[in-house]
């Protein structure tokens, strides 16, 4: 009997089939050949991909594995240095991998594996991404029987155990033997061997160490006939011990379900690397579940960058958990005297779990930590927006009292500081999990069928200087160039930041925005759901511009207050903005810095952006403001006005550089990216 004769089904979807008893089990059975691509190198993968294969060892299949290594920077360096082999790196990283194998099911499936690595029946390579920027992400499997008869099938399924535990999976087969399918199979099968013989622009496969093995093989039985995995079939098909407080079954996204798989297995520690918009908060509070159901006595702490941030945590926790929730923040005066009440009920076994919200600035105090370290139990902290906390003022919250670490940010790594960066990461023990824009933006959501961002068209609105504003930009630019190249005095760094914010400020308050700002709002009189990014010296004038034509706007800068009041329905001032601006009552927010990190308004999906710096964490934090989803929002649109003189001089092809930085990190996942850079290309 082959693959020919099986029925086997073009899509699979385990939230109708099972996927074990219904696909793996009988296509390995009736398999002499299994190729596989996975995702990272684990004790947890090599449990999960070795499900159904009890039939297939015992049939004398030969399976090949190609799964990555996640590695940190550093690691990454010395490779790229070649001061040591990538074999060594990965030995170091990964040894440390099986040593915890505690559960019967993950030992049980490594065993099986070990055998087959012992008797020649399994090879398995790593794959290493050249540079840092993306994942390895493959999820391809290719099935041969002993006739040459063959399938491919590829989709969302996981590679990892929790991914297997709780994930709806959804994968597509295709058969060699079919006409219409033949070239998808082709396809799968030219990917498969084109990493397996390093054949690939931006990945590096090598051999497994020996190392790592060794590890493997000493799980190994003796004999075949000691392992029994078809035990564990009628547990896999829907197990959940991650309830949300209504009793439903929390359904993870496949990769925040790798996230947190990859947290766990670095030793509960590490930072996610996740774009505004895809999860973060939610991920994190997958990690406290499952931390919660292995501790007696646990203290979950919380940090965010901004007070109003801490409601958004507090109402996302009281859907998962019943525990207590002390606020620490000048929102809750009594905070100190709560902390010291909830430490005598650890001590005397009353309590046993609790959260603690706070900011990053309260969370840096003597006060705060003085009491942290009161509590004799276990402590969990999440650092939310982690790269703000790196400042030589408020690091001190990384402190070595907490046991498990989670740090979140879409951009984690400090503007213009190596060494604030490098501390963070180390703290956490690099980054473990990343999920870019790109990656939210180009990524199927098997459950809804749609990307897991909101599709963006990027329209860049270009404008020039007044010949005053172009004067006192080549003046302040002489200025630094001369502190540059005359005088390299510490006393003049002042002088020099100085210069070079008012310059900036030359480019940011350009007056012919104002004008575009106009052409963009007569050539859109309906619309709404928008908010426009400016400056402290705009939005006064922004606001005479949306009064003028009759467009119901509020700002929303730091001055709004974060306080319930009854006046507000028992809202903060912010919340009832965000309400207003969801009913259209307000048309727009016109917002300063604070609508740049972790506030939630997924109704919007136009944005204007009148002011900008160069950072790219900024870029980030704007764009995923309007890309999350909301009913009936197909697309987003973000309006850049951006300054680039015409006049083709130095300073002006210096002027165009600059603002062509942040127009190319904006047009380069848009959907008319094509259009965008064709423009750009014109003036470059």
């Amino acid at each position: 009997m082959g693959l020919k004769d099986l029925n086997i089904k073009f899509k699979y979807d385990s939230d109708k089939d099972n996927i074990i008893s219904d696909f793996y089990n009988p296509v390995l059975s009736n398999s002499k050949k299994y190729y596989r691509l996975s995702g990272f190198f684990s004790s947890t993968v090599l449990a999960v991909v070795a499900r159904g294969l009890e039939n297939f060892i015992k049939n004398d299949g030969k399976m090949y594995l190609i799964c990555s290594a996640m590695l940190s920077e550093k690691d990454m360096q010395i490779i790229k240095e070649s001061i040591e082999s990538p074999t060594k790196i990965i030995e170091k990283s990964l040894i440390n991998s099986l040593d915890d194998i505690n559960d019967e099911f993950t030992k049980d499936h490594v065993a099986a594996l070990g055998w087959m690595l012992t008797n020649d029946k399994l090879e398995i390579k790593i794959a290493i991404l050249k540079d840092d920027s993306g994942i390895f992400h493959q999820k391809i499997g290719i099935l041969e029987d002993e006739y040459g008869t063959a399938i491919s099938f590829s989709g969302s399924n996981n590679e990892t155990a929790n991914g297997l535990i709780h994930n709806i999976e959804n994968f597509k087969v295709f058969k060699k033997w079919k006409i219409g399918q033949n070239e998808y199979f082709n396809q799968d099968y030219d990917s498969f061997f084109n990493y397996w013989n390093n054949s690939t622009k931006r990945t590096i496969v090598i051999e497994l160490p020996d190392a790592i093995v060794k590890k493997i093989i000493n799980i190994a039985p003796k004999n075949i006939d000691e392992i029994n995995l078809n035990k564990y079939d009628n547990n896999l098909s829907n197990p959940a011990d991650l309830k949300n407080n209504y009793g439903n079954e929390i359904i993870f996204r496949d990769y925040q379900n790798e996230a947190i798989s990859n947290w766990l297995n670095n030793g509960k520690r590490g930072i996610f690397e996740m774009a505004t918009g895809t999860g973060k908060t939610i991920t994190a509070l997958g990690c406290c579940k499952k931390i919660n159901l292995a501790e007696n006595k646990l203290v979950f702490v919380i940090i965010c960058p901004q007070i109003h941030l801490i409601d958004q945590w507090k109402d996302n926790i009281k859907k998962f958990f019943d525990e207590k929730i002390i606020i620490a923040s000048s929102q809750n005066t009594k905070w100190k005297a709560q902390l010291k009440d909830t430490i005598n009920n650890f001590v005397l076994d009353i309590e046993k779990k609790a959260f603690i919200l706070t900011t990053h600035k309260t969370a840096s105090s003597d006060n705060f930590l003085n009491l942290i370290y009161k509590f004799k139990c276990s402590i969990m902290v999440i650092i939310d927006e982690v790269h703000g906390i790196g400042s030589s003022k408020q690091d001190k919250a990384l402190d070595n009292k907490y046991n498990y670490r989670l740090g979140l940010s879409a951009t984690p790594s400090r503007y213009f500081d190596e060494i604030g960066t490098e501390n963070i990461k180390e703290y956490f023990g690099g980054i473990v999990f990343k999920f870019s824009l790109t990656n939210a933006l180009n990524t199927i959501n098997p459950i809804t069928g749609t990307y897991y961002l909101t599709p963006y068209i990027y329209h860049p609105m270009l404008v020039d200087l007044t010949d005053e504003e172009y004067g006192e930009y080549v003046s302040l630019s002489i200025k630094i160039a001369n502190i540059l190249n005359y005088n390299k005095k510490k006393s003049e760094n002042k002088k020099l930041k100085l210069l070079c914010f008012k310059r900036t400020n030359i480019l940011n308050n350009a007056v012919a925005k104002y004008k575009k700002l106009e052409e963009i709002l007569d050539n859109n009189k309906d619309i709404s759901y928008l908010i426009v990014f400016c400056s402290p010296e705009q939005i006064d004038n922004v606001q005479k511009i949306f009064n003028k034509k009759g467009i119901r706007q509020h700002k929303f800068t730091n001055v709004e207050k974060v306080t319930k009041e009854e006046k507000y329905g028992n809202l903060t001032e912010r919340e009832y903005l965000i309400k207003k601006f969801e009913s259209k009552e307000y048309r727009a927010l016109i917002a300063m810095k604070c609508l740049d990190e972790g506030v939630d308004i997924p109704s919007a999906k136009n944005a204007i952006i009148m002011s900008s710096t160069s950072n790219p964490k900024e870029h980030v934090q704007r764009r995923g403001r309007i890309l999350r989803h909301f009913p009936e929002k197909n697309q987003a649109n973000i309006y850049d006005i951006l300054v680039f003189p015409e006049d083709n001089t130095t300073f002006n092809t210096k002027i165009i550089k600059k603002e062509a930085e942040r127009y190319e990190e904006f047009a380069i996942n848009a959907i008319n990216s094509i259009e965008c850079k064709k423009i750009l290309k014109k003036y470059l």
